[in-house]
């Protein structure tokens, strides 16, 4: 209870911190570009033939953005805007006499190549927008944007060129406003242009982003002006049927099946738009990476399946850290990975007004002879305050059923109120937020409370933060890894309120007349958990100093101090380890190489004092690229930790490896192999993709597990192939 309200003391501190406005871009001039209409026809081939370009004023004179942002670009770019009643086109020279750098042909690969992207927001409320990215290759990319983050995982309908010349490449850009959304009458759209540059380590701005924000950051967006505002893009519905024949076999036996589904995306307005899905289908997924867990709690991994990315924000941006109420892994997938038939989902997700975005969510999982069948329903909503704060809630409600009757008390329901604060230019920001659960029979200790302090400027940036879970709150459908503590004395999980106070102070250094390095990073973090009724339980400290060359090299260096006093013991060994006080210190050095080059090797070494003994962590990759069409990677992670006995040494290792080759920008293959000795695992995930059409593909899967412990053999075995089709109406 104490805790809690120290907690909450520290949120209404920071929730009612004063703030004074100040410019939102301080001397940094907002810039304008206008789009010019006409009524010819434009071909998206890359090289600017139609005259109607030539009448086109172009937009120069891009800045650095990073390492620093104080300067024009040596190597400029140049923009040409147009557009007609279905279209925006975008022309762009980028001029360089470097030899270019293109890692993938694969789309979605953003930043790891010479690459020119478009950002609009044609809203203009500096909330949410699109990215549009080409590599110099012809590789496309897209993403969702929002405040402080940005989503790859979207998909739709556009079209580019490119070509290359001695001296500079070109990229030619056609938009359909049907992918953009808008109303009629809309002219505050708001835009900017980043070129990244791998072979000089350099990212390039047309409207100017200062370097300790990222290049996509919404309040730093230009205006984009018409001569005669468009008219609103219209109906945009897009029906996606997929059929997937699959062949599993498991030491069970072989089963055969065919899966019929798809989804349909509707755009109920310019910023409104509803998701539906029949008997969803995620064979072509990637699978999860395979990972050492040596801490006394779960492993957080991140979402991969398209439907639950794509504007995922609205729902997951609630709590603090990975201690999150919502979690969209707990749909459709068990606690172990596996996934759990899900029969039809719904999402409502957009703008209703120029500041408030909302989300409603509904999906429906199938009852099993492993499990009971699920509904998840979520409502979210964001209200704009200012020009970049907000203030959210959220309601969460998992209901479970017996076929196709709801069991009567069998739910876990969760809410939560927070706030999202900051100054126009985003340097100062802070946030706090209240989470209740509700569960039958648990009243009482049932709540969550956080709050932090930011600070992000160029040479300096800091936090502060905290927050309290209490013994009795439930996230059903959320992470957290903490309150649920298990016992290997009594086999039982424990479930204990706990708070982190977690702070850090970062300072970097860019030296003026240094042929090598580009910056510095120096910096301090420290995070404190204290348990209910049992006072400091953990404390972790870390000093760090980075070094960052311009050659894209990196060295790292890093000081941990761990002390954890166990509650219960650690079973971690055969002989659990005893609860006590454990004090323990670590160095490590992590070392990357020149990205750029075709052979890249990374080493990362820690060594140090572990529990009742000492460990030793080696994780290297090497990764080989025959530019553009292929890379190939091999890691490996061995933990080598000695204790004395009865507890015994421990020694495990994981190794993976990769094979990527890209027939072309539409024809892929990649291979994923992992060895984990944790997991007695061997896995296989080999995928073949065909784009055959915008947005339509073809893909065969093949997935292989094996045990490598005692008897080698299959675990199961799962062959798919599975067509959609992107129809647009």
């Amino acid at each position: 209870m104490f805790e809690s309200v120290r907690i909450a003391h520290l949120f209404l501190g920071v929730l009612f911190l004063p703030y004074y406005s100040i410019i939102a871009q301080g001397d940094m001039q907002v810039r304008t570009i206008t789009a010019l209409k006409i009524d010819v026809d434009i071909e998206v081939d890359g090289k600017q033939d139609e005259s109607i370009w030539s009448n086109v004023q172009a937009q120069s004179d891009f800045w650095l953005q990073a390492p620093v942002d104080d300067r024009l670009a040596a190597s400029q770019t140049s923009v040409k805007v147009l557009y007609d009643d279905n279209n925006l086109y975008l022309f762009a020279t980028c001029y360089d006499q470097n030899e270019y750098v293109i890692n993938s042909l694969k789309r979605d690969r953003f930043v790891e190549s010479d690459e020119f992207v478009l950002l609009i927001d044609p809203v203009g409320t500096q909330t949410n927008g699109f990215a549009f990215g080409v590599n110099a290759e012809g590789a496309q990319a897209e993403a969702l944007v929002f405040v402080g983050d940005a989503d790859d995982s979207w998909d739709n309908k556009w079209f580019s060129a490119t070509q290359i010349y001695e001296d500079r490449w070109t990229v030619e850009i056609a938009i359909p406003f049907k992918t953009i959304r808008f109303e009629s009458g809309q002219d505050n759209w708001k835009v900017n242009f980043v070129r990244f540059d791998p072979t000089a380590n350099e990212t390039y701005v047309w409207n100017r982003v200062p370097r300790q924000f990222d290049s996509y950051d919404l309040g730093y967006y230009g205006d984009l002006k018409w001569d005669r505002v468009p008219e609103g893009s219209g109906s945009n519905i897009s029906i996606i049927p997929y059929t997937a024949v699959r062949l599993d076999k498991t030491p069970a036996g072989t089963d055969p099946d065919i899966a019929i589904g798809g989804d349909a995306k509707i755009a109920l307005s310019s910023s409104l738009n509803l998701d539906l899905t029949v008997n969803p289908d995620f064979s072509q997924v990637e699978v999860d990476d395979q990972v050492t867990n040596l801490t006394r709690f779960s492993i957080f991994f991140p979402e991969k399946r398209q439907f639950f990315i794509e504007n995922g924000d609205v729902f997951s941006r609630f709590g603090q850290g990975i201690d999150q109420p919502f979690y969209s892994r707990r749909i459709g997938l068990d606690r172990s990975g596996r996934a759990v038939p899900i029969t039809y989902g719904a999402r409502l997700t957009g703008n209703v007004t120029d500041g408030l975005r909302i989300g409603l969510l509904n999906m429906h999982s199938q009852t099993t002879e492993q499990s009971l069948g699920q509904n998840h329903s979520a409502i979210a909503l964001h209200q704009r305050i200012g020009k970049r704060s907000l203030i959210k809630g959220l309601f969460l409600n998992r209901q479970l059923y017996n076929g196709s009757e709801s069991i009567s008390g069998a739910y876990s329901r969760n809410m939560a109120i927070e706030t999202e604060l900051s100054t126009p230019d985003g340097k100062w920001q802070a946030n706090g937020g209240f989470l209740q659960s509700f569960v039958p029979g648990v009243e009482g200790d049932n709540q969550m409370i956080h709050g932090g302090l930011y600070y992000n400027g160029t040479r300096f940036r800091a936090f502060i933060e905290g927050r309290h879970l209490d013994a009795n709150y439930f996230a059903d459908m959320g992470f957290n890894s903490r309150i649920d503590n298990f016992n290997p004395i009594t086999g039982t999980i424990e479930r204990l309120g706990y708070s982190q106070i977690g702070s850090m102070v970062n300072y970097y250094i860019y030296p003026e007349d240094s042929d090598n390095v580009n910056f510095h990073w120096s910096g301090i973090e420290n995070f404190v958990w204290t348990t209910d009724g049992y006072g400091l339980t953990e404390w972790y400290t870390r000093i760090r100093h980075f070094i960052f060359f311009k050659n894209s090299s990196q060295v790292r260096f890093r000081l941990n101090n761990h002390f954890v006093d166990l509650i219960f013991p650690f079973a971690l060994t055969q002989v659990p380890l005893p609860a006590k006080s454990y004090n323990m210190t670590e160095f490590n050095v992590d070392l990357r190489g020149d990205q750029r080059n075709k052979f890249i090797p990374n080493l990362w070494m820690v060594y140090g004092e572990f529990y009742e003994g000492t460990k030793l962590t080696i994780l290297s990759n090497l990764n080989y690229r025959i530019q553009p069409w292929a890379n190939f990677g091999i890691g490996l992670e061995y933990n080598d930790i000695n204790m004395p006995q009865p507890y015994g040494d421990i020694s495990i290792t994981a190794i993976n490896s990769q094979i990527e080759i890209n027939f072309s920008t539409s024809l892929f293959w990649s291979t994923y192999i992992q060895y984990n000795t944790q997991a007695n695992n061997l896995n296989i995930n080999s995928r073949l993709q065909w784009r055959f059409a915008p947005m339509s593909d073809l893909f065969l899967v093949y997935t292989d597990n094996y045990s490598v412990e005692g008897f080698f053999g299959n675990k199961n075995r799962s062959i798919v192939l599975k067509f959609n089709y992107w129809l647009s109406i």
